[in-house]
């Protein structure tokens, strides 16, 4: 993916929200579902990044199946190949802006998946996240533009 995406309509998933889809039992499916799908019907795009799928797969694996598991990574593979889902790969750089971000900013707390989210998404230029995570509120604090999904 390079940085001439076209970002207008660009939203970022996360891990939680990513979790919540693929998990009837959360909480939260219902509102991650409902939501999904409303999105979908705008002919949204979306980005997330490989080290999320990667800790997804695993997560789905050790939680509930190889199976589930297996088949998380075939509707993302669908999703990419559709061009509706692109994928980040983390490299040198982006891992080591994500490293400053933590020591020049210690008030937001993040965590290093945190920081790299939120470097992702400076470097991409994606305005919009869907996430249940409520760390990533702080992401205002970074570019007011950023708008979080659900906001409540």
């Amino acid at each position: 993916m390079d940085n001439h995406l076209n970002i207008q309509d660009t939203i970022f998933l996360d891990e939680t929200a990513l979790a919540a889809l693929m998990n009837p039992d959360d909480p939260r499916y219902s509102k991650a579902r409902s939501l999904f799908l409303d999105l979908h019907d705008l002919e949204r795009n979306y980005v997330t990044t490989n080290s999320i799928i990667f800790d997804l797969h695993e997560w789905l694996r050790n939680e509930y199946s190889y199976q589930l598991a297996e088949f998380f990574l075939s509707a993302i593979d669908k999703a990419a190949s559709k061009g509706k889902l692109a994928i980040i790969s983390s490299n040198p750089e982006l891992e080591g802006e994500s490293r400053r971000l933590l020591l020049d900013r210690p008030e937001l707390r993040f965590s290093l998946s945190e920081a790299f989210t939120a470097v992702t998404m400076s470097y991409y230029q994606v305005k919009r996240i869907f996430t249940f995570n409520r760390n990533f509120m702080m992401l205002a604090n970074l570019d007011r533009d950023i708008r979080i999904i659900p906001s409540n």
